[in-house]
């Protein structure tokens, strides 16, 4: 019997094993071919793509059309899936191979109107550039042709579809969902109404502090412009339902909760928290050791696999560029050609406004002025796989669609208690607009040769507004912060507006020339990371939802101190030593590399003092953590434990503190508002604000020393139960992950884990290295630094640059998720640009020639 079992099990594991090679042959069947000769339509001539030692792509063609051509082939190759899934969120048709369980985002997603703003902007493209996005659609489009069943990726045969051929539309529309991701100003609109309903104007106000008028600005004076409306700074009556147990920014979040949570991240997205932002900064010549600029840039956007970003270099000609693309456009959106090199950082401008309308009784109409306006009225149906198709009406006013239509009807289908319906509210949003000449811009800024050029295409640059720097090859630096920003007849924006009164209407944009800029500085260096544009002289009225500025002043501190030859920056940064233990005065890439990998915050350097001057702990282990965090310096290194302790301590602060005013939900949303909390402790545990720290479900009246030492507690308990009692051997990373989930498929618990990756990390939001935490699931990052490139302009080209996962898409291809650990550990690639470097060791050659 024992024998029998014995070979029974042999036998199963032999089939398991059979099985699951079978699985893996088919499954490679889907990997792209990097070598031999393909022959394709739409080229004029062939090209060549040569995958370097590191797998970057690099697309050599005669002319800038074929390259493009080339660019979209390698997109499709290895990121098809990711563009699939991008455009189906962009237009809404995520039911059609996810059935109903996405309903309520592509009702939302219908609503908001993406994919109509999309078709308006592409009619509206001039011809040069609907050429060249017409060849790099071509180039997708001729490895689909190409490419059926198990020659597709995986998520295909899963999901059982194969793609629709793209067209320039779908380029547009996802660039409008990068620009939404980067433009969240709505959800601080209806935080702020929550806060009112629950505390009052005044109290909404000790919430949310607005930047301090003295601080850290890009520019340090302005004196161009003739000036515009800044706003009154007036804040109107709420006037939604007054039901707290759903404040309105819980109720819009509900709406787009149910299905997939990528697209729920997505349309969140900033709107969930103020930690996504970006760094750039760049040096002239006289600050850097080759006596040419050099300039680093790491956008940090949100988590996901694949990666945001796919690395690529084209070479046609007069076009050479290289650098950061989007899957799904035809540019490089971050880089660098022969002359010059660029980053960019969310500027945060407030270019979205939320309209309460008033309609008449039939729901047709809207009161504007006194006088009736017929709505605009959209029929669209959205086809659903293994249901019935869903009919969608869209009601358009002068402000633009109806977005609480949507969120009314997604949670009208909740099971369970359901939030009050929310009143007619309108979103006005430039992306919208029937123009948008923003891929146009970035195709122009490919090509530019000098400051000139590259602010004239600029002036293209609609929408998301952001901090452009730059450096040339001749040695100049510049800024410039482009975007389509509105003047306002009145209000500033901070509160959803009165649609009917006809007060609030947007009379036109920032002129182009009255926008932030700077060119070569009497500094030599300039520095933004999402601080305040322009100083608190500026006539106009850019936003206010500009984060605490410590990353742009750890780094402009590091810069200045770093040239002045005193080593500042601590493990994971350090200097190059020299004798006396002094550094070069001369920065070098290495240097822009530390800075880049800093994980010093000095949002515990700020805010911790303050802290320990209000702790009173009584037990052991509270009173161990005080003098572990009393000792420490403030890097929020991975291995350190006072990190933990610091973080873990500032997430229960809010809650001690407001949540028994605010309620568990505005509770929740108002938390991860890092910046706005760290204002209100500083200034109610500075004040002493008792009418705060007490905690008004008690009849006791707790003082801030006993709030703060709660929170302590509270920290230290739910550390202990992650860590283990032994304080002396916590650290950082291990409860901080940078979690990495699949794009479309992580809802899937089994699909979503094989698919997904994490890895330990350290830094925290205010961290050059930026390792922000979620507080919905504590100490998870979802945000980070998606790309990071330093650009060195002088003729060694010491460029380099890094992506946080791989270029693949494909879960069995070595280039999944290769770079991670690099991309933990602040390592980078090179930025070949000279094909003999390109060839040497090159993984794959692939010609594509001309049918």
């Amino acid at each position: 019997m024992r024998r029998l079992l014995v070979k029974a099990g042999v036998i199963i594991a032999a089939c398991l094993a059979i099985g699951c090679a079978a699985l893996y042959a088919y499954l490679g069947r889907s990997l792209p071919a990097i070598d031999g000769f393909v022959p394709v339509a739409g080229l004029s001539s062939s090209i060549d793509i040569v995958r370097d030692a590191d797998s970057i792509p690099h697309v050599f063609a005669s002319n800038a059309r074929d390259a493009l051509f080339g660019l979209g082939y390698v997109h499709a190759q290895d990121r098809l899936w990711q563009m699939e899934f991008q455009r189906r969120v962009g237009h809404g048709r995520l039911s059609e191979i996810f059935g109903p369980v996405t309903i309520p985002q592509d009702r939302f997603l219908r609503t908001v109107g993406y994919a109509r703003a999309a078709r308006s902007a592409w009619d509206r493209m001039p011809d040069w550039a609907k050429e060249q996005v017409t060849a790099y659609v071509a180039g997708i489009n001729a490895f689909i042709v190409a490419h059926h069943g198990a020659q597709l990726p995986p998520e295909f045969g899963l999901l059982r579809f194969e793609p629709e051929p793209f067209t320039g539309v779908d380029v547009v529309v996802w660039v409008k969902m990068m620009a939404w991701d980067l433009s969240a100003n709505y959800s601080f609109e209806l935080l702020r109404d929550d806060l009112v309903r629950a505390v009052g104007t005044e109290r909404m106000q000790q919430l949310m502090p607005p930047y301090a008028e003295g601080g850290l600005s890009i520019l340090t004076e302005w004196s161009g412009g003739s000036g515009g409306a800044r706003g009154s700074g007036t804040h109107p009556a709420p006037a939604f339902p007054a039901d707290l147990s759903y404040p309105t920014s819980s109720a819009f979040a509900l709406g787009l909760t149910n299905g997939v949570p990528a697209v729920r991240d997505l349309l969140l997205g900033a709107g969930a928290t103020d930690s996504l932002g970006s760094n750039n900064w760049v040096v002239d010549g006289t600050l850097s050791a080759t006596g040419k600029p050099l300039l680093a840039n790491d956008p940090h956007l949100t988590t996901k696999l694949p990666s945001t970003w796919y690395l690529a270099h084209l070479s046609a000609g007069d076009l050479d560029v290289i650098g950061a693309t989007l899957p799904g456009t035809p540019a490089v959106a971050l880089g660098r050609n022969r002359f010059i090199a660029w980053g960019a950082t969310n500027v945060a401008a407030d270019v979205e406004d939320l309209y309460q309308e008033r309609l008449d009784e039939t729901g047709w109409f809207a009161i504007f002025r006194g006088a009736s306006e017929p709505l605009r009225v959209l029929t669209e149906t959205i086809q659903v796989k293994g249901g019935p198709p869903v009919r969608v009406v869209i009601r358009v006013t002068r402000h633009g669609p109806l977005v609480s239509d949507a969120i009314n009807a997604n949670n009208a289908q909740l099971r369970g208690p359901r939030p009050a319906l929310l009143s007619p509210l309108a979103l006005r949003w430039t992306a919208l607009d029937p123009d948008d000449t923003t891929i146009p811009s970035l195709l122009k800024v490919n090509q530019a040769r000098n400051w000139s050029q590259f602010v004239s295409a600029l002036r293209d640059f609609v929408v998301p507004s952001q901090n452009f720097v730059y450096a040339d090859v001749d040695g100049h630096i510049g800024y410039y912060a482009p975007g389509r920003i509105p003047i306002r007849a009145g209000g500033d924006g901070l509160l959803p507006s009165d649609g009917s009164s006809g007060k609030t209407e947007w009379t036109g944009w920032i002129p182009f020339d009255e926008l932030p800029h700077l060119y070569d500085p009497a500094d030599h260096f300039i520095v933004t990371a999402n601080q305040r544009p322009a100083p608190a002289s500026y006539t106009h009225n850019l936003g206010r939802e500009w984060p605490e500025p410590y990353r742009a002043q750890r780094i402009t501190d590091l810069l200045t101190e770093f040239t002045r030859g005193v080593r500042l920056l601590g493990e994971g940064g350090g200097g190059r030593q020299e004798e006396g233990g002094r550094t070069s005065s001369r920065l070098t890439p290495d240097d822009f590399a530390r800075i880049q990998g800093d994980t010093v915050s000095l949002h515990a350097r700020a805010l911790l003092p303050l802290l320990l001057a209000h702790a009173r702990a009584e037990t052991t282990s509270d009173k161990q953590a005080i003098e572990i965090l009393r000792q420490w310096d403030g890097d929020a290194r991975a291995g350190s434990g006072a990190a933990a302790l610091f973080e873990a301590w500032f997430l229960q602060l809010a809650p001690t503190i407001a949540g028994d005013d605010l309620g568990p939900l505005a509770t929740e949303s108002y938390a991860e508002r890092f910046s706005y909390v760290t204002r209100f402790l500083v200034n109610t545990l500075t004040s002493d604000n008792e009418a705060w720290c007490d905690d008004v479900r008690t009849a006791k009246q707790e003082t801030c020393d006993e709030a703060v030492t709660m929170a302590l507690h509270d920290a230290v308990v739910q550390l202990t139960r992650r860590l283990g009692g032994d304080m002396t051997r916590w650290r950082w990373d291990d409860v901080h992950h940078a979690v990495f989930p699949h794009q479309g498929l992580n809802g899937s618990v089994l699909i979503g884990r094989l698919l997904g990756r994490s890895v330990p990390n350290g830094g925290d939001w205010s961290t050059v290295n930026v390792g922000p935490v979620s507080v919905a699931e504590p100490f998870e990052q979802h945000s980070a630094a998606s790309y990071r490139e330093i650009i060195d302009l002088s003729p060694a080209n010491d460029s380099r640059f890094m992506i946080d996962l791989g270029e693949s898409g494909h879960p069995l291809s070595p280039h999944y998720d290769d770079l991670l650990q690099d991309w933990q550990k602040v390592r980078y690639r090179r930025m070949r640009t000279e094909r003999s470097q390109i060839e040497d060791g090159a993984i794959g050659r692939l010609r594509l020639a001309p049918r």
